[in-house]
């Protein structure tokens, strides 16, 4: 065991840092990553290594730029008035059916976390505008919050965009390729399971208050209102389908393709405040990122990682399973 010595202090300071800078000093957690990162390099031998540092966070750079892009384009199409006139048009069309109303504003609920990949972005915005609609139909609040944190939680998980599975791919060299269809089936069923179970009885017994209804702008800007999701949609679904004569955008780009062209087709909005309010929203998350990559590379300089992944692949099959289902819950709920 002697001889591993030196690649396990390392790695036990940085888990040990991480730790303590997150519940003893209740730190947030990209700061206590980026801390344990630099406490790790120091004791290995490697003083501060910038550059590593700087090279582990654009490890995920791609990751980090659509975040900060896609949380533009969800706060310009919500300041737009696109995102209530959905809603609307959705709870006038299924009002006499509960159960499909009941799902389709589930599905709206997420739809922001699908598109940005964060479960924040799905609570602020779509899950702000279906709170009260949810509540009109005699749904508890209780009951609400529990409905709108699932569907944050959901829409992050599913496609097109889930920022775990990038993290995962980014770390083992492995492209975000054909994860739509299994991500759909995790999701989609028990998300319709969660809101019929949570909601159903009480829907069926009342009817959606008018008043609480969001504003539709389908009679005042039309059909243009629509563009910037539209463009979305052609954008994503042209380079998937036409691989051979459209150019690869890259997601980043298509989403401030189409942020940019949500002040033209709806209500007047101030754009720059606009993104500095995203990009502000946005940070925590991008932070974890950035200070994930600088963890996991000091663990690599260190030799922690190559440690534990030689430890982990010697374990018998059971028990690799198993460690792989205790230890990622775990360090999921410490980042969340």
């Amino acid at each position: 065991m002697s001889q591993y010595l030196p690649e396990m202090w390392p790695l036990l300071a940085m888990v040990g840092v991480f730790f303590v800078g997150t519940f003893a000093f209740k730190l947030p957690v990209s700061v206590s990553l980026v801390g344990a990162a630099i406490i790790g390099a120091v004791i290995g031998g490697a003083s501060f290594p910038l550059r590593h540092l700087a090279e582990g966070t654009l490890g995920f750079l791609d990751t980090l730029l659509i975040i900060a892009t896609a949380m533009i384009f969800m706060r310009m199409i919500h300041a737009s008035g696109l995102l209530d006139t959905i809603a609307h048009h959705l709870i006038i069309s299924f009002q006499d059916r509960p159960a499909s109303l009941l799902v389709l504003m589930m599905l709206f609920a997420m739809s922001a976390g699908m598109i940005t990949g964060s479960s924040t972005a799905a609570v602020l915005t779509t899950g702000a505008i279906v709170a009260p609609v949810f509540m009109s139909l005699g749904i508890s609040r209780n009951k609400t919050g529990a409905i709108i944190a699932m569907a944050g939680i959901l829409g992050m998980i599913a496609p097109p965009v889930n920022i775990p599975v990038m993290i995962i791919g980014g770390g083992i060299d492995m492209p975000y390729i054909g994860f739509a269809l299994p991500l759909l089936i995790l999701t989609i069923p028990l998300a319709i399971v969660i809101v019929l179970i949570l909601g159903l009885k009480s829907a069926r017994a009342s009817r959606v208050d008018m008043a609480s209804l969001p504003p539709s702008y389908h009679g005042k800007y039309g059909w243009k209102l629509y563009l910037p999701l539209i463009l979305l949609v052609v954008l994503i679904g042209a380079e998937r389908a036409f691989p051979q004569a459209f150019p690869p955008l890259g997601m980043p780009l298509v989403f401030m393709i189409c942020a940019l062209v949500a002040p033209l087709t709806g209500r007047r909005m101030k754009p720059l405040p606009i993104t500095r309010d995203a990009i502000k929203a946005a940070i925590p998350v991008m932070g974890i990122l950035a200070g994930v990559g600088m963890f996991l590379q000091i663990m690599t300089l260190t030799g922690g990682r190559g440690f534990v992944v030689s430890m982990l692949t010697g374990l018998p099959l059971g028990l690799l399973y198993l460690s792989i289902g205790v230890s990622m819950p775990i360090f999921g709920a410490v980042s969340a």
